[in-house]
């Protein structure tokens, strides 16, 4: 018996058949997108270490004391830093003041060793690189201004001005939108799973970042970072 064809169904077949041959054939990667805190920078995590002395806690303690609604009120722009930091020592009893614990996050905005000339060899090698982070406008504005970092990146979304958090999937499509990219040809890089998890949905390829040389060697097995050693 003769099987019947619509032609329009078999050519947008052989079209996305075609387009995936191409797609393994030159890893099909025109841009990366990385995560911020302890990818590129260090971030909250840390800050209770410079705060143990000063407080007489147990640094684990003090991290769950970040904890909370008031932090993910800040991380989506509803509070201020001054604000959350008021009431997280509040809440927790501490006998520190604001400005402490202030000048303590911000001596921990540490670069992170590598990452950032990994960033430098795919921006030299013309792809596109975007910045999607879970982060507080405050600590943004003093990392951009002490380490310069928004010039490497073509497109930058942050939860706080983009009405959405990781591991919403709402976030990764405003910095698609914004770069212009397919998430087919994107590759995301995390250092929580949990974040990759939206990613995969949307097609992207997905790196768990450890550190810069194991980024290195996975984005070479993704095909990227050819003209390097």
């Amino acid at each position: 018996m003769r099987v019947l064809r619509n032609p329009r169904v078999e050519d947008t077949r052989k079209g996305f058949k075609a387009r995936w041959r191409s797609l393994r054939v030159d890893g099909g990667i025109d841009t990366v997108i990385f995560d911020l805190g302890e990818v590129y920078l260090h971030g909250l995590y840390g800050t209770e270490h410079r705060l143990e002395p000063l407080l007489k806690i147990d640094a684990k303690n003090i991290f769950e004391g970040f904890r909370g609604d008031d932090l993910d009120a800040l991380f989506d722009g509803r509070i201020t830093e001054d604000a959350y930091w008021a009431r997280t020592i509040s809440r927790n009893g501490w006998k520190m003041g604001v400005e402490d614990a202030k000048r303590a996050v911000r001596e921990n905005f540490t670069e992170l060793e590598g990452t950032h000339r990994v960033i430098e060899e795919l921006k030299a090698e013309g792809l596109k690189l975007g910045l999607l982070s879970i982060h507080a406008k405050e600590w943004i504005d003093f990392c951009s201004k002490k380490f310069d970092y928004h010039r490497l990146f073509d497109a930058v979304s942050y939860s706080f001005e983009a009405g959405a958090s990781k591991p919403d999937i709402r976030a990764y499509k405003v910095i698609l939108e914004r770069l212009g990219s397919d998430p087919l040809r994107c590759v995301y890089v995390d250092d929580k799973q949990r974040n990759l998890v939206p990613a995969m949905e949307l097609g992207m390829r997905t790196i768990l970042f450890r550190d810069a040389e194991r980024l290195r060697s996975d984005l070479k097995s993704l095909g990227l970072l050819k003209g390097q050693r």
